[in-house]
C-alpha cells in the first residue's frame, strides 16, 4: 500500500477522523508534510491497538484508545497509509480491517493470540519480568520458561503477520518491550527493511539487566533494529554498556553506534512530549470550565491537590499516600482547607501484585478518610477508574498542586498533561526525581519518592508557594513541554530512522 497523495489528517478524538482543533500546530505541520513525502510504505506495530473493536449483529464498530500517542501515531498512518499490526484482543473481530471505518486509509492487521499465550506472554513474561526488571522491583520478577516459550511464540505470530503484507522495503516502526524480539525475525532475509524499535519504559543498569535469563537473546532481537531509541540519554548509556557486556560487540558510546551483523546500529534519545495544544485547548473550552467549577464546588476545600495514575506499583501512589497522611497529622492547620483527589486507572488486573495492590490502596484510603474526616470535610477523594479526556482536563485544570511521585517511570506524561493544562500559568508541580519528565521539567519541584518525611514539607512549602513563583515556575514549565511536544518527537525518530539506515549501509 503505497502512501496517499493528499489526505486531512485523521485527528480529533472522533473516530471518523475528522479533526476538530482551531489550528494546526506548527509540529503537526512539519510531522504530516514529512510522512506525505514517504516513498515506501510505514508499518507500525505495537502490542497495543490503536482502536478497541466489537462485532455486534454483524456490524463493526470501534472507539480509539485514550492516550496522546496512540492518536498522533494514528494521525501519522492516516497521511502515510501502510499497516498497524497489533494485538486482537477481541474474538470475533475481522483480522483485517481499513481505518476509519468510514473512510479507511490504513489497514489495522490484527494479531490472534490464545488465551494461554496472553497469559504467559503478556501477563508472565512483558508484565512479571520485563516490567519489574526495568524499574528495579527484582523481587516482584518470576522467571519463567513457560513465559519465555510464550514470549517468543507470541513474537512470531506478530512476525507471521507482518510477513503476510510487506513488501520487504517498508519502513517499520516497532513499540516496546513486549516485541523486543521482533526486529531481529522481520530481519531475516530483508535486509532492505528499516526498521525502528522504541523502548517506552526505563532500561535498567547493566548489572540489573544482567538478572534476566535471556538477555542474550533479548539483546539480539533489539539488535536487529537499524535505530533504537529511549526516553533519557542515561537509559540509552545503560543499554549500551548491556550490550558490550552481555554480547562483547563493538560499542562507541560516544556516538551510541553499535557495530553488530554488518550493520551498524543507531543508540539516539527522544523524550516523548505530549499534543500541548490539544490539552491548553480543553483547558479554556467553556465545557471544561464549567466543569472544573463544579469539581472546586463539590470538594469544598481551599487547595486541591491532585494524583493521576494508572494503578501500577511503581507509581508510588502508596508513599504518597503516607505522605497525605503524614501532612495531615503534622498540620493540623491544613484540616478543612485541603483535599487530596487521587485518581487510579484499573490496571492488570489478571496479575496478583496488582489485586493485591488494589487492596492495600483501599486499605489505605479507608484509614485516612476514617481518622480525618469530619462532618463537613472530606480529605481524601479516590477515583477509581478511567476517565473521558474532558473530564481528566478538568481535574487537572482545576488543581492548585499536582503529586507525580512515582517510584520510577520512564517519561510520565501526566506531569506534562497536568502542565498543559494550566492555561492560566496557575498551580504547581511537585515531580518525582525518578521520572523521566524530571530530566526537562525542571521548574517542577523535584523530590525523592521514598522520602516521606521530606515530601510532607515539601507539600506543605508548595501550598504556601507565592504566586509570582507559581507564575513563574509554571510559564517555564509550560514552554518546555510547548517545545518539544508529541509531535515533535515522531518526526525526530522516523527523520533519525532514515538517516540511520543510510549511515548503517
Amino acid at each position: 500500500m503505497g502512501p496517499p497523495t493528499s489526505r486531512p489528517p485523521c485527528s480529533g478524538d472522533d473516530f471518523n477522523g475528522v479533526y476538530k482543533g482551531p489550528y494546526l500546530p506548527e509540529g503537526k505541520k512539519r510531522l504530516m508534510g514529512s510522512v506525505k513525502r514517504f516513498s515506501r510504505p510505514l508499518t507500525v506495530i505495537s502490542n497495543r491497538a490503536p482502536y478497541r473493536l466489537r462485532e455486534r449483529f454483524g456490524r463493526l464498530s470501534g472507539e480509539k484508545n485514550v492516550g496522546g500517542l496512540v492518536s498522533v501515531l494514528d494521525e501519522m498512518m492516516c497521511q502515510a497509509g501502510g499497516a498497524w499490526i497489533a494485538w486482537g484482543e477481541r474474538e470475533g473481530v475481522p483480522t483485517r480491517i481499513g481505518i476509519p471505518l468510514n473512510e479507511p486509509r490504513y489497514t489495522l492487521r490484527l494479531v490472534q493470540l490464545t488465551e494461554q499465550e496472553v497469559q504467559n506472554y503478556y501477563h508472565g513474561f512483558s508484565n512479571r519480568i520485563l516490567w519489574p526488571l526495568s524499574h528495579y522491583f527484582l523481587d516482584r520478577c518470576h522467571f519463567r520458561a513457560e513465559y519465555w516459550s510464550a514470549y517468543q511464540a507470541a513474537n512470531e505470530k506478530f512476525a507471521e503477520a507482518f510477513a503476510e503484507s510487506s513488501t520487504g522495503h517498508d519502513l517499520v516502526w516497532i513499540h516496546d518491550f513486549h516485541l523486543t524480539l521482533l526486529p531481529a525475525l522481520l530481519r531475516r532475509g530483508r535486509p532492505s527493511l528499516s526498521i525502528g524499535f522504541f523502548w517506552h519504559i526505563p532500561f535498567p543498569s547493566s548489572p540489573v539487566f544482567r538478572v534476566l535469563p535471556w538477555r542474550r537473546e533479548v539483546l539480539e532481537g533489539l539488535l536487529g533494529s537499524d535505530l533504537i531509541g529511549f526516553q533519557l540519554a542515561l537509559q540509552a548509556k545503560n543499554f549500551l554498556q548491556a550490550v558490550e557486556d552481555v554480547l562483547k560487540v563493538p560499542v562507541d558510546h560516544e556516538k551510541g553506534r553499535i557495530d553488530y551483523g554488518g550493520r551498524v546500529v543507531a543508540v539516539e534519545v527522544f523524550p516523548v512530549g505530549i499534543d500541548f495544544h490539544k490539552w491548553n485547548d480543553l483547558a479554556l473550552s467553556p465545557t471544561v470550565v464549567k466543569r472544573s467549577g463544579q469539581i472546586r464546588e463539590e470538594v469544598g476545600a481551599d487547595k486541591i491537590m491532585l494524583g493521576v495514575d494508572r494503578l501500577d506499583y511503581t507509581k508510588g501512589i502508596q508513599e504518597r499516600l503516607l505522605a497525605y497522611e503524614r501532612l495531615l497529622e503534622k498540620y493540623p492547620d491544613l484540616h478543612g482547607q485541603v483535599c487530596l483527589i487521587q485518581v487510579a486507572v484499573p490496571s492488570r488486573g489478571r496479575v496478583e501484585e496488582y489485586r493485591l495492590l488494589r487492596r492495600e490502596i483501599d486499605e489505605a484510603i479507608g484509614r485516612i478518610t476514617g481518622r480525618f474526616s469530619k462532618r463537613k470535610w472530606i480529605p481524601l477523594r479516590y477515583l477509581y477508574r478511567g476517565f473521558p479526556t474532558e473530564e481528566l482536563a478538568a481535574y487537572y485544570s482545576v488543581a492548585d498542586l499536582a503529586l507525580v511521585t512515582p517510584l520510577r517511570d520512564g517519561m510520565n506524561l501526566v506531569a506534562k498533561e497536568y502542565v498543559a493544562s494550566k492555561a492560566q500559568e496557575d498551580g504547581a508541580l511537585i515531580l518525582s526525581e525518578f521520572t523521566g519528565a524530571a530530566a526537562t521539567l525542571t521548574d517542577a519541584i523535584l523530590v525523592n519518592p521514598y522520602d516521606i518525611e521530606r515530601l510532607v514539607d515539601v507539600i506543605r512549602l508548595s501550598l504556601s508557594m507565592s504566586e509570582a513563583e507559581r507564575k513563574s515556575r509554571m510559564h517555564n514549565l509550560r514552554r518546555a513541554v510547548r517545545e518539544k511536544d508529541i509531535y515533535w518527537w515522531c518526526e525526530s525518530f522516523l527523520k533519525s530512522l532514515s538517516g540511520s539506515k543510510e549511515e548503517g549501509q
